[in-house]
C-alpha cells in the first residue's frame, strides 16, 4: 500500500495528538455518569492522610504516588482530613474516612471529579510512551495505530476514568520497560538517569512493579542478546550503571515517602502488645520479623516495608476468585488470559493476531521486545493467587497496543499496495472505534461478544463488571418512578444516606430472610452472583430466587430493578428457603 500525503509523519503525529485529546475528553465526560467506584474512598483517604498528617496507616498496601495524585486536587480545592477522635473506630476505617472527605462538604460529584482528574495525566503518559516505543521500533503509522488502539480500548478508558491506582501503575511500568530497552541499546549517563527515574516512579505507583518490570527486563535482554550477539558484550560495562540506576530509583521511592525515617512501630502501628503472628511468612522469617518489630529500629520509609508485608500476606492468603460461575480460593492459572479474551474488543484481538502473523512471516524481530515483555507479565500472573480483576495487569493491555500497532504497520508496509489488506485494516480500525463508542456509557462494564448475554457469569469481581458505578443511574431511575423506599442489594462503598437515594430502612431485617423481601428491590450483578451487599456478604446464590421475577427495569449494565409482591406463608417461600440453604452449604 503506497504511502500517500495523508500518511506523512507530520499528519500522523497530529492524528495521534487528536485521538489522545478525544480519549481524554471522553474520560472526563464519563465522570458524571459513573457512580462512586468501590475503592475510591480508600485511595482518597490514604492520600489525604499522607498529605495532611504525614502518616500512612489507613491503607499502606499501595505506595504513595497514585494516592498523592488522587488526593492533591481535593486538598487544593479546600477538602481536609476529617477530625475524628483517635478512639473512634471509624478513624481507622478508610472507607468511612474517605466518605467523610467526599461527602461532608456537600459536593460529592465535584469531589469525585477532582479525585479522578488526578489520574488523568497518567492516561496521557501512557499514550506518550506507547507512541514513543512503537515509533522507535516501527514508524509513524505504526505509532499512530498503537495510540489509536490505546485511546479506544474500554478497559484502558475505564481505569483512567476512576480514582484508582491502575492506570498510574500501567503507564509508569511501561515507561520503566521502555527506558530499560533504550538504556540497553546505549547505557550512557543520560539514559541511566532516565532509567533510575522511571523505575523509581513505577515502584512508587504499585508493588506489582517488582514482579512485572524485572521479568520484562529479562525478556528484553534475551531478545537483545539474540539480535546483537555478534557485538562484544556490554554486560560488565553496564553493571555499574545499572546499580546506579537502582540506587537512584531507591532515592526516588524514599522521596515519595517524604524521606521518612521513623521507628518501625510508629510507622506501622504495630506494638509489642499487638504483635501479629506473621503466619503467612516463611517459617524461617516469622521469628526474625517479630524480633525486628520488638527491636523497633528507625528505618528509611518503613511504611513501604509495611505495605510489602501486607501485600505478601494478601497474596499468600489468596482471594476467592470468581470465573465462569465458579468460586475458587487462589483462582486459576488462566484467569488473566481468559479475562483479556473477553474484556478486549474483538478487532483489537484480531489485530494482535495479525501482528503475530507479521512477526512469523516477515521476521520483524523488533516486535519481539514488547512481545516478550508482554509474555513476561502474563507468565508471572500464572503463579499469582490474588485474582480479582484484569486491572491488576493493565500494563499487559498497553503492551498489546504496541505489538498490534507494530504488526499492522508492518503489514501496511509489506503488502505494498494490496487493496484487500488495506480494506481489512481500515475495517478493523472502524470496528474498534465503534466498539469503543458503544462503551461510552460504561467503560467498566465492557465485554466483547465472547462473554455472551450475561457477562456476570464470566467475570464479576475486581471492577471487571460491577464496581458500584451505576448508583447515580439508580438514583435517577428511582426518582423518576417516584419511589419512596427501595431495598438496595448492591455492591457499593457509597454513603447511601447521602447519595440522593429514596431508602428508608438502612438496616433491613428482611435480608436475613431474603425471600421476605417485597416492594422495590435493586439487585446488582455482584450481589446476585456472590451475595455481596455493601460491605457484607450473604454468600453465593442468596438472592438467586429473584430470578423467578421479571425485572421492571435494567439500570445501567449492573443493576436490575424489581417490584416484588408481598407473600405470606406460601409453599413457594419454603422451596426458595430450602434452595437458598442448599446453595450456601
Amino acid at each position: 500500500m503506497r504511502v500517500g500525503p495523508l500518511l506523512r509523519p507530520s499528519i500522523l503525529m497530529a492524528v495521534s495528538a487528536i485521538v489522545v485529546l478525544i480519549g481524554a475528553v471522553r474520560i472526563v465526560l464519563s465522570y458524571a455518569q459513573t457512580g462512586q467506584a468501590f475503592d475510591e474512598p480508600c485511595h482518597v483517604a490514604a492520600g489525604m492522610e499522607f498529605l495532611a498528617k504525614g502518616t500512612y496507616l489507613l491503607d499502606p498496601v499501595h505506595p504513595t504516588l497514585a494516592r498523592i495524585a488522587i488526593a492533591l486536587p481535593l486538598r487544593l480545592a479546600g477538602e481536609r482530613y476529617p477530625d475524628l477522635a483517635a478512639t473512634d473506630p471509624d478513624s481507622h476505617n478508610y472507607n468511612v474516612v474517605g466518605n467523610h472527605i467526599l461527602y461532608d462538604s456537600g459536593h460529592l460529584l465535584r469531589n469525585l471529579v477532582l479525585a479522578r482528574l488526578g489520574v488523568l495525566p497518567f492516561f496521557l503518559l501512557g499514550a506518550f510512551v506507547v507512541y514513543l516505543w512503537t515509533r522507535e521500533l516501527g514508524d509513524d503509522l505504526a505509532a499512530t495505530i498503537a495510540v489509536f488502539l490505546y485511546t479506544t480500548t474500554p478497559p484502558i478508558l475505564a481505569f483512567s476514568s476512576i480514582a484508582y491506582t491502575d492506570i498510574v501503575a500501567a503507564s509508569t511500568q511501561l515507561a520503566a520497560m521502555f527506558t530499560f530497552y533504550r538504556w540497553l541499546q546505549r547505557p550512557d549517563v543520560g539514559r541511566t538517569v532516565w532509567l533510575g527515574f522511571t523505575l523509581g516512579i513505577a515502584l512508587l505507583a504499585k508493588l506489582t512493579t517488582v514482579l512485572f518490570v524485572p521479568t520484562a527486563a529479562l525478556g528484553i535482554v534475551a531478545v537483545w542478546y539474540f539480535r546483537e550477539r555478534s557485538r562484544p558484550s556490554r554486560i560488565s560495562f553496564a553493571t555499574a550503571r545499572m546499580l546506579a540506576a537502582v540506587a537512584l530509583a531507591a532515592v526516588i521511592v524514599w522521596a515519595g515517602y517524604r524521606f521518612s525515617m521513623r521507628p518501625l512501630q510508629e510507622a506501622t502501628g504495630i506494638t509489642a502488645s499487638s504483635m501479629p503472628s506473621f503466619q503467612n511468612f516463611p517459617h524461617a522469617v516469622r521469628k526474625s520479623a517479630q524480633a525486628v518489630v520488638l527491636w523497633n529500629p528507625r528505618l528509611p520509609a518503613p511504611e513501604l516495608l509495611h505495605g510489602v508485608a501486607l501485600a505478601w500476606a494478601l497474596n499468600r492468603l489468596g482471594s476467592a476468585s470468581y470465573l465462569l460461575g465458579q468460586i475458587k480460593s487462589g483462582g486459576w492459572w488462566y484467569f488473566y488470559l481468559l479475562a483479556l479474551g473477553v474484556k478486549l474488543p474483538l478487532p483489537m484481538l484480531l489485530m494482535f493476531g495479525a501482528a503475530i502473523f507479521a512477526l512469523l512471516k516477515y521476521k520483524e524481530t523488533s516486535m519481539l521486545f514488547p512481545l516478550v515483555a508482554l509474555g513476561a507479565v502474563l507468565l508471572i500472573t500464572l503463579h499469582v493467587s490474588y485474582q480479582v480483576g484484569m486491572r491488576h495487569i493493565l500494563v499487559a493491555v498497553l503492551l498489546i497496543t504496541i505489538v498490534s500497532g507494530l504488526g499492522i504497520g508492518t503489514l501496511v508496509r509489506r503488502t505494498n499496495g494490496l487493496a484487500v489488506a488495506g480494506i481489512a485494516i481500515v475495517a478493523l480500525l472502524v470496528w474498534q472505534a465503534g466498539e469503543s463508542a458503544a462503551a461510552q456509557s460504561d467503560f467498566l462494564a465492557y465485554f466483547n461478544e465472547f462473554a455472551g448475554k450475561d457477562p456476570s457469569y464470566v467475570l464479576v469481581t475486581g471492577c471487571d463488571l460491577d464496581c458500584g458505578q451505576d448508583l447515580f443511574r439508580l438514583a435517577r431511575e428511582l426518582h423518576a418512578r417516584n419511589t419512596s423506599q427501595c431495598t438496595l442489594l448492591v455492591w457499593s462503598s457509597a454513603d447511601i444516606t447521602r447519595s440522593n437515594l429514596p431508602v428508608n430502612e438502612m438496616e433491613n431485617p428482611a435480608l436475613e430472610n431474603s425471600t421476605a423481601l417485597h416492594g422495590c428491590v435493586a439487585l446488582s450483578s455482584r450481589a446476585f452472583r456472590l451475595g455481596d451487599v455493601f460491605h457484607h456478604s450473604y454468600g453465593p446464590g442468596y438472592f438467586s430466587w429473584l430470578n423467578n421475577y421479571q425485572p421492571v427495569a435494567n439500570v445501567g449494565r449492573t443493576i436490575r430493578l424489581y417490584e416484588i409482591p408481598q407473600r405470606v406463608g406460601t409453599q413457594e417461600d419454603v422451596r426458595d428457603l430450602n434452595s437458598i440453604s442448599s446453595s450456601r452449604k
